[in-house]
C-alpha cells in the first residue's frame, strides 16, 4: 500500500497565490487541500484533518486570526500547525498571530521554497 502523503491546507482568498502552492506543494510531494476564506479553511481544517496549514491573516468572512484562535480551542484540530502568510507583516498583527497560537509566519511575498522549508521544519518532513 502506497505512503499516505502529508496534507497542506492552503487558506488565502487570492486565487493565484493558491494556485503557485498548489502546484509547487504538489511537486514536493504534498496533498493540498484550498480554501477561499476563514470559515471555509475552518470548515476544511475540521474535515481532512491536515498536517499542516498556510493561512492568509487576512481573508473574507473571519481573518487568519480568528480562525487560528478558533482552531486551537478545539481538541479535534487544536494540535495542527498554523504557519501564516501575510502581507501585513507589521509586528503588531504578526504578534497577534503567534499569540493565536501561529507555529510561524512567512511574509509576502515569498519564495516558494521558503514555504517548504517551514513547512519541512514544522512537521519534519524531509
Amino acid at each position: 500500500m502506497p505512503e499516505s502523503k502529508p496534507v497542506i491546507l492552503v487558506a488565502d482568498d487570492e486565487e493565484d497565490i493558491k494556485e503557485i502552492l498548489k502546484m509547487y506543494l504538489e511537486g514536493c510531494g504534498f496533498d493540498v487541500v484550498t480554501a477561499f476564506d476563514g470559515l471555509d479553511a475552518a470548515q476544511k481544517a475540521k474535515e481532512c484533518h491536515p498536517a499542516l496549514i498556510l493561512m492568509d491573516i487576512m481573508m473574507p468572512v473571519m481573518d487568519g486570526i480568528e480562525v487560528t484562535k478558533m482552531l486551537k480551542a478545539s481538541g479535534t484540530t487544536r494540535e495542527i500547525p498554523v504557519v501564516m502568510l501575510t502581507a501585513a507583516a507589521q509586528s503588531a498583527m504578526v504578534q497577534k498571530a503567534m499569540e493565536a497560537g501561529a507555529t510561524a509566519y512567512i511574509s509576502k511575498p515569498f519564495e516558494p521554497d521558503q514555504v517548504r522549508e517551514v513547512i519541512e521544519k514544522t512537521i519534519g518532513q524531509a
